[in-house]
């Protein structure tokens, strides 16, 4: 169980990180990133919300946060 968790996590973080690379959206499947003009922030195509460096960390968080709860929860049990 541990292991399919850990491999899930892994392709998680994978993605967001790539997503990052290649300067898609971090929330959407595929969102890909607009210059705003005077900015130095990008704007998704498809959702509109504006992405920088903090986005793709926070949703980087929320998996951690995700896999640490499961992993508690696996040890529980």
């Amino acid at each position: 169980m541990t292991e399919d968790l850990q491999k899930k996590f892994i392709k998680k973080i994978i993605k967001v990180i790539d997503r990052w690379s290649f300067e898609q959206c971090a929330f959407c499947e595929d969102g890909t990133m607009v210059s705003i003009e005077g900015m130095l922030d990008y704007k998704c195509s498809r959702c509109g919300k504006t992405m920088n460096p903090i986005n793709y960390l926070g949703e980087i968080a929320k998996i951690v946060l995700e896999y640490r709860e499961k992993i508690e929860n696996f040890a529980d049990s």
